[in-house]
């Protein structure tokens, strides 16, 4: 790429059929401020929508918008493929909320390998929603020690006693 045109953003644009319902899906569950929506002058139902959810951009288009000006997007499917990683500060708290919203939660909350604590929700339009909170330095290596997997033909030095593996940090491994 040229460093003289370097990609200042990237917003991703979702095709959706109904797009009063999902801005108002987003705007109840995530409290998503709408900034834009096209047209603008509200004499024909909007085709297009922006909206913000702390301080992250999001966009919606309906389908036959998309498919119009898009013509390698006609009849794909919507939702199924993509999946979006929030990262925030509360996975329990975030989960209870959107729960209480009556979100279909599609992978419930649990502690990976490498740190987090993760769930993941469906959009109305069957986008997932993936959560994630890093946890501390200190409970990412207890969860690393109980999901550590031991085999006993594994050996540092031809003893047979089983390896001894190093909990590699979290940091050093996902920044």
């Amino acid at each position: 790429m040229d460093p003289e045109t370097p990609v200042r953003s990237l917003t991703p644009d979702l095709m959706v059929e109904d797009l009063e319902a999902t801005v108002e899906w987003y705007r109840r569950v995530f409290d998503a401020d709408v900034v834009a929506t096209l047209p603008a002058d509200g004499d024909e139902p909007p085709w297009w929508a922006q909206v913000m959810i702390d301080g992250a951009p999001l966009m919606f288009q309906r389908r036959d918008s998309l498919e119009g000006k898009l013509p390698n997007m006609e009849g794909v499917s919507i939702g199924g493929s993509v999946a979006f990683y929030l990262d925030v500060d509360d996975a329990a708290g975030f989960h209870d909320d959107l729960v209480s919203n009556g979100v279909e939660v599609t992978r419930e909350l649990h502690e990976t390998e490498f740190g987090w604590r993760q769930f993941a929700a469906a959009d109305p339009n069957g986008y997932t929603l993936w959560f994630g909170e890093k946890l501390s330095e200190e409970d990412a290596r207890e969860i690393g020690q109980r999901y550590r997997t031991y085999h006993d033909d594994l050996t540092d030095d031809g003893s047979g006693r089983p390896a001894q593996r190093q909990f590699d940090e979290p940091s050093k491994r996902w920044g």
